[in-house]
């Protein structure tokens, strides 16, 4: 069975239909991407898997249970860790208050911590310092820092690099491959970089209007013209 089963789903806000019969997989250790243009349901198919928005067809499987019977704050205890694109951190809160929140299941966080700390020395250099005064690099690498605390078996990230400058985007891309080779299987939506992140990618969703267009090999999408002059501006 896979980590992450998605089967004809359909979801939306209030009465507005965006995603209509998805389908998709995660196996266990996975880099999988999700790429499309902007409104075509990226965003709304990460909170749909987490829980957060409610699955009005089809169904969501994560290690082997179906998402939209529990309460979502459970899922974090699953295995399941989900970065959103905006408001992933608790900005009133120091960097290590912040990691200390997302750890508060752990009987000691200390090794979460420091580990935290060696993975984003960054962040352990600005832990007494209020997350509101973080970069937008220094933000993102704490979100993900946070969301480590529970050792996911997935995790999920919203276009982790969008409005990064290319040396901490870099940066940002490279932990995240680093964590997928530490065993933990990465799905990955795709908005800036996506050459940078694609080439690594054995299996890419093209999402657009809210329905799955095409699956491909990162590779594969990368040496199609058409693909390149749509998502790489490359004539």
């Amino acid at each position: 069975m896979s980590l992450l089963n998605v089967n004809s789903v359909e979801s939306g806000y209030g009465k507005l239909p965006i995603l209509h019969g998805i389908d998709l997989h995660i196996e266990d250790g996975e880099l999988v991407a999700v790429i499309g243009p902007n409104g075509a349901g990226k965003s709304t198919l990460l909170k749909t898997i987490s829980g957060l928005l409610p699955c009005w067809k089809g169904q969501v499987e994560f290690a082997g249970k179906r998402v939209h019977d529990y309460d979502p704050s459970l899922l974090p205890t699953w295995g399941l860790g989900y970065v959103p694109q905006d408001r992933n951190v608790f900005p009133g809160l120091t960097v290590a208050e912040n990691l200390e929140m997302a750890a508060t299941l752990l009987k000691d966080r200390r090794p979460k911590i420091k580990a935290a700390f060696e993975r984003f020395p960054i962040l352990g250099e600005r832990q007494r310092q209020l997350a509101r005064t973080l970069s937008g690099g220094e933000r993102q690498m704490l979100a993900i820092a946070s969301a480590l605390m529970v050792d996911p078996k997935l995790l999920m990230l919203d276009e982790p690099t969008t409005g990064l400058a290319p040396v901490v985007a870099d940066e940002v891309i490279r932990q995240i491959l680093d964590i997928n080779r530490s065993g933990t299987a990465i799905l990955w939506v795709v908005e800036e970089n996506p050459a940078s992140v694609l080439e690594h990618c054995p299996r890419v969703y093209l999402l657009e209007s809210g329905q799955i267009r095409r699956t491909d090999s990162g590779k594969n999408l990368l040496e199609d013209p058409k693909f390149a002059e749509l998502f790489l501006g490359v004539a």
